[in-house]
């Protein structure tokens, strides 16, 4: 009984925090009640644009501090 009802919260705080979103960027039902996380995970940076923005074509210069005189 325990775990039901800590699932019963924690479920409805997640539901809570997706109806503060505009409906459009809303994850579907069927991914709400029987996704796995990760599909949540992937839909948000899908919809929202907040997965990693390099191109394969972009270059990434790491500079280490200790070499700049």
């Amino acid at each position: 009984m325990p775990w039901t009802i800590s699932y019963v919260i924690r479920k409805r705080m997640q539901l809570d925090s997706y109806n503060e979103l505009p409906k459009e960027k809303r994850p579907p039902d069927h991914m709400i009640w029987w996704g796995i996380p990760e599909e949540i995970d992937d839909w948000f940076d899908k919809v929202l644009g907040t997965k990693n923005k390099n191109s394969e074509h972009d270059i990434v210069l790491e500079i280490d501090p200790r070499e700049i005189e």
